[in-house]
């Protein structure tokens, strides 16, 4: 029974250029080449290594486990992100405006007939000039105005609520932002991943907006007879009003938080 086992596992045994064969299923169907093409570079490379090891330094260059997860630009980048947002509660969020008639010109057109016939062909056109009178208000402006939207419409209502949380977002995300980056000084990993979690809520504001415009196709009454004076907010609340009324503002801090919810995934 020993001699069968013993001659068994010579069968199994193969030599060593057949088991290059196998390396890798494949990747060396043949003997590998050389790792270095000269001995002068062998004793180079190998001469670096023991230097290295000399200085204490026992990671390989370019060791992955030694890159910065947060550089310092990048961090620079989050909080200038930051304050864009904060910036953008002053600047205007949402716009209205008044179209008003300031002058009619009647103007008159004359065209001579045929010269025999001494016919004279007279033509009045009225011109309307009308003037837009614009309403802005900012972030922090909105919330004087949260009364006359929460007495409107359901889609209206909703619409206000969606929006008062996205304001709240831009006030609270960026201080607790800043606050976490100026008070760790440390960029260890523990950190990166705390931070992840951190920049992945800045997908909330971004989310809100989105519901916000979605919510405005439910449509709704206003609940002020002023808002009929304002031409783009039409007689009643929709899709459109909602699209009108949104500034450049809004647009800077939905840009900004969207670059901040980025970067959690990049991390």
């Amino acid at each position: 029974m020993a001699d069968q086992d013993k001659q068994t596992a010579g069968q199994r045994r193969i030599t060593e250029d057949d088991r290059f064969h196998y390396i890798g299923f494949d990747v060396f169907p043949g003997k590998p080449k050389d790792l270095f093409t000269s001995d002068a570079e062998k004793a180079k490379l190998v001469d670096n290594v023991v230097k290295r090891r000399t200085r204490g330094e026992l990671l390989r260059e370019q060791c992955t486990l030694m890159i910065e997860r947060i550089s310092g630009a990048e961090r620079w980048v989050l909080v200038l992100a930051s304050l864009v947002i904060l910036v953008s509660l002053a600047l205007p969020w949402y716009t209205v405006y008044e179209e008003r008639i300031v002058e009619t010109t009647p103007t008159t057109q004359v065209q001579q007939g045929e010269e025999q016939r001494g016919e004279v062909i007279t033509a009045v056109q009225t011109r309307k000039k009308v003037e837009r009178e614009t309403e802005r208000v900012s972030g922090i402006g909105s919330f004087a105005y949260l009364g006359s939207v929460f007495s409107g419409g359901f889609g209206l209502m909703l619409t206000g609520l969606l929006g008062l949380l996205f304001t709240l977002a831009a006030i609270a995300l960026p201080i607790y932002m800043l606050m976490t980056l100026f008070k760790t000084r440390s960029l260890d990993d523990q950190f990166a991943l705390n931070l992840k979690k951190m920049l992945r809520l800045n997908w909330i504001p971004v989310i809100l907006f989105v519901a916000a415009l979605l919510v405005s196709f439910l449509g709704g009454e206003y609940g002020s007879s002023a808002a009929s004076a304002y031409a783009n907010l039409g007689p009643s609340y929709g899709i459109g009003p909602f699209i009108s009324t949104v500034s450049y503002g809004m647009t800077i801090a939905i840009g900004a938080f969207v670059l901040l919810a980025l970067k959690g995934i990049e991390i």
